[in-house]
């Protein structure tokens, strides 16, 4: 038997859900208990909570969503400054193993030269 592979939502999806759900529920007790607890107050009528809770999703969806891509966008642009930086190390070290083979042959010239007078002497 094939075995089902558990599906997990996307992390925006999941917070934009956990976000609404919590929204309706204070929606839903805040118009339930409402005119018990203050019966002179504003309260909406339950048809429009459908609408409401509709409403919330796409905008707390749309929300979530922006924010994910601007994070992934900053994430890109924090590994690519990591990359450039860590290119140029590199480059400056190779110019220092360079420069420092470099400054060891020239040592050797010079030593060779020096004992070259040395000996001519």
């Amino acid at each position: 038997m094939a075995q089902k592979k558990n599906f997990k939502l996307p992390k925006w999806i999941r917070d934009t859900l956990q976000a609404v759900v919590m929204i309706a529920v204070l929606m839903a007790v805040y118009n339930f208990f409402g005119p018990m607890i203050f019966p002179n107050g504003s309260f909406f009528p339950w048809w429009t909570f459908p609408y409401s809770v509709l409403a919330a999703l796409l905008v707390v969806g749309a929300w979530n969503l922006a924010a994910r891509k601007f994070r992934m966008i900053s994430q890109q642009l924090k590994d690519e400054e990591a990359a450039k930086r860590r290119h140029e190390e590199q480059l400056q070290e190779q110019l220092r193993r360079q420069g420092a083979a470099q400054e060891r042959t020239e040592a050797q010239k010079r030593r060779s030269r020096n004992q070259s007078k040395q000996q001519s002497r």
